[in-house]
């Protein structure tokens, strides 16, 4: 069958197709726990999308720059071993992300307390500086079959805490942020915007990702914003980039 695409939008085919796979990568329909970890041939995908040879492979090549897939020349194009795609939209949520991979996941509370906002903060938060917010660091992880545990992500996140009393007491009665949030009448919040960076971890990421000081991590600096677009919260992500790729869809802000 054909897939549908949308032509005249704003979005260029190859994207689309692009995006497409990326997030059958990200559901493991190809490489580990699938049959074989090739994509369809070019031809096979230009049937299915209905486009020319020319666009699929630009589409791969797409892919390719993210560190998706690499190309072998006589072979075809198979799925990065080891890469996680990690999708970034305008709701983005953990564990749902990563239930996509058929992977359950687990968080640890490193900290959670009430300081004065910094200059960065508050801004990000629409606050003066000094107001008080809620800094909670989170570490969380994969769970395989076995139980064994994979660090995947760092983060650090910040509350105005005017507007969520106590909210280290209600996070920890709660499995998730969006529980949390729910819990204070926010049912439902977007990302207003992401800045995606890389980096060498200093000793506090390296220790909760696992990882040496040597090995590079993705950030991921964001603002998620209530109904109404008023900043609920402000924070940093880090993640290995030997485990995960951050896959940007078009309707990021």
């Amino acid at each position: 069958m054909t897939a549908q695409l949308e032509r005249g939008g704003g979005v260029a085919v190859w994207r689309q197709i692009a995006q497409i796979l990326a997030a059958e990568i990200g559901q493991r329909r190809y490489g580990e726990g699938a049959p074989d970890d090739r994509l369809p041939s070019e031809t096979e995908l230009a049937q299915r999308f209905g486009v020319n040879r020319h666009t699929v492979r630009r589409a791969i090549l797409g892919l390719a720059q993210q560190g998706l897939v690499s190309v072998e020349h006589g072979r075809g194009t198979f799925v990065q071993a080891g890469a996680i795609g990690y999708v970034i939209g305008r709701r983005t949520r953990f564990t749902e992300n990563l239930s996509q991979h058929n992977l359950k996941t687990a968080q640890q509370i490193v900290s959670a307390h009430k300081r004065k906002a910094e200059a960065h903060v508050a801004q990000a938060l629409g606050l003066r500086a000094g107001s008080p917010v809620y800094r909670v660091e989170l570490a969380r992880r994969s769970l395989d079959a076995q139980g064994v545990e994979l660090p995947l992500a760092y983060s650090e996140n910040w509350f105005p805490a005017a507007r969520f009393p106590d909210f280290p007491d209600a996070f920890a009665q709660h499995p998730s942020i969006s529980e949390t949030l729910a819990s204070f009448g926010v049912t439902d919040y977007t990302r207003r915007e992401s800045r995606i960076g890389a980096r060498l971890p200093d000793a506090q990421i390296a220790r909760h990702l696992g990882i040496n000081r040597q090995q590079p991590v993705l950030s991921v600096e964001s603002t998620d914003v209530d109904e109404a677009g008023k900043p609920i919260k402000y924070g940093i992500a880090y993640f290995p980039a030997d485990r995960m790729q951050l896959v940007v869809h078009g309707e990021t802000a």
